[in-house]
């Protein structure tokens, strides 16, 4: 990270050092960012209902990092932009309910597996005329998490989802006031794809003494993003902001029907999955967001 935030400030002054902001237009913007996020992912909430005895815990956070840059077409009101987040939290735990003789005798955080995340957005901004601080967003976004876990040739899991789709969304970012600015930016996106859920574990009280489950029903994942921060130009290049970004999707999958092998099994899965009446869920991630970047 050290490294990466001196080749911005380094690059950023060269720059700025041969050429005045008023006399060239930058077109360049380079971004890295550091998030502290919280994590209440799809793939716990489909891993509590499948096997029970869990409960939700406390905030699980992770700490990752986000790779963004922007190019603006010279005289004219559009821009592309991109940006990359991968993360991976190890031991993503709830808590679990130990009984002895249909008695609560503890209660502990245990881990259900490594939990994978990766995003990529990308797409055109086009400046409004008459309202040069305002961004419309037209563009996609990738998305693919996981939840895995196993333990040879006694369990394993695989809970998980993929999806691309398009984005729209409008960004602000103020004028300058001795140095300081306020920016934000709020889209809107319906991604289409597939979740897998795939488990295996040894159930001997089971017509083939294991059951096995791979389903990978097609879904749509809609939601929004809102990320509000405030910053500060340190030269005419560099600048740091602080903020906040918050992630809320629905996870709309078409059918979870269950198909192990097992007809006791998988009708008393089924029941319960019907009994609810859909299968939707939502999941949500908040983050502590600090950026640096540079103009060029």
């Amino acid at each position: 990270m050290k490294k990466i935030i001196l080749t911005i400030l380094l690059a950023s002054s060269t720059v700025y050092s041969q050429q005045n902001s008023d006399q060239k237009e930058k077109l360049w913007t380079f971004t890295f960012i550091r998030n502290s996020t919280y994590l209440f992912p799809y793939e716990k909430y489909e891993f509590k209902d499948t096997f029970g005895g869990y409960r939700n815990k406390g905030n699980e956070t992770v700490n990752n990092f986000e790779f963004s840059f922007k190019k603006k077409f010279e005289n004219s009101h559009f821009s592309i932009y991109t940006d990359f987040l991968e993360f991976n939290k190890r031991a993503f735990s709830q808590q679990f309910d130990f009984y002895q003789n249909r008695q609560l005798v503890a209660t502990a955080p245990v881990s259900i597996g490594d939990y994978f995340r990766s995003q990529i957005r990308f797409g055109f901004l086009y400046n409004l005329p008459n309202f040069t601080n305002i961004n419309i967003i037209i563009g996609s976004r990738y998305i693919k998490s996981e939840l895995t876990d196993d333990y040879p040739y006694t369990y394993s899991i695989k809970f998980g989802q993929k999806y691309i789709g398009p984005e729209i969304g409008i960004e602000y970012q103020s004028d300058k006031y001795a140095n300081f600015f306020f920016a934000t930016r709020l889209s809107f996106f319906q991604l289409y794809g597939r979740i897998y859920n795939n488990y295996f574990f040894n159930a001997l009280n089971t017509d083939q003494g294991y059951i096995n489950v791979n389903i990978q029903p097609y879904s749509k994942y809609i939601g929004r993003e809102a990320y509000f921060k405030a910053g500060y130009f340190f030269t005419e290049n560099v600048f740091m902001t602080i903020g906040l970004k918050s992630i809320v999707a629905i996870i709309k999958p078409d059918d979870m029907r269950v198909y192990s092998g097992d007809s006791k099994y998988d009708t008393f899965q089924n029941i319960e999955y019907g009994t609810r009446g859909n299968y939707t869920k939502t999941e949500t991630f908040s983050s502590v967001v600090i950026e640096i970047g540079a103009n060029i």
